[in-house]
């Protein structure tokens, strides 16, 4: 019993060194990573070498951020159609199944009691200012409930919910980006 009680403590030990030791290979790890960066940010560099790895950090792929999505849930009709719309400052559009703005994605234009649609921005790192805009087109008096939710180039989100009865458009100049006409209701 006494044998077994020293192999398991002997056991225990070991366990903690091998964690103790993980630990400070991490934390070593992290530091020389620090030291690194501290290094890329000094003008002169040493080496060429030390140059190309400073060069490769900063080329940083862009990062993709959805700015806008539409949903709407109990439309009165089957074919409810209700579309979401984008304008950027140099008087482009996405909207209604075609996008004209660059280095962006539109979902596609979909129909139904029920939907969501979405402008993903694939560069937000530039902080493009947009405006946005619901349209909904149907004869007769259809309730078309919907919720956009937006977000704005200074990174604020922002939504807005309305319940309207029948055609409709609203208009989000969120960075104040001028809204031309763009629905035809």
């Amino acid at each position: 019993m006494r044998g077994t009680k020293g192999i398991l403590a002997i056991a225990i030990v070991a366990a903690l060194a091998v964690t103790i030791t993980a630990a400070g290979a991490t934390a070593g790890a992290s530091n020389s990573a620090v030291a690194a960066k501290k290094k890329c940010k000094k003008k002169n560099h040493a080496s060429s070498a030390k140059k190309k790895r400073c060069k490769k950090r900063k080329n940083v792929p862009p990062v993709s951020v959805v700015r806008a999505t539409l949903v709407w849930t109990g439309a009165g009709s089957d074919d409810a159609d209700l579309d979401l719309f984008v304008f950027d400052a140099q008087g482009r559009k996405a909207g209604n199944g075609t996008d004209a703005i660059p280095a962006s994605d539109l979902s596609p234009d979909v129909q139904g009691p029920s939907g969501t649609e979405t402008f993903t921005d694939l560069n937000a790192n530039q902080h493009r200012p947009f405006s946005f805009a619901v349209c909904y087109t149907v004869g007769g008096s259809v309730h078309a409930p919907f919720t956009i939710t937006y977000v704005t180039s200074d990174g604020a989100t922002h939504t807005d919910s309305q319940d309207p009865g029948s055609s409709f458009h609203y208009d989000y100049p969120a960075d104040g980006v001028p809204i031309p006409s763009y629905c035809a209701s």
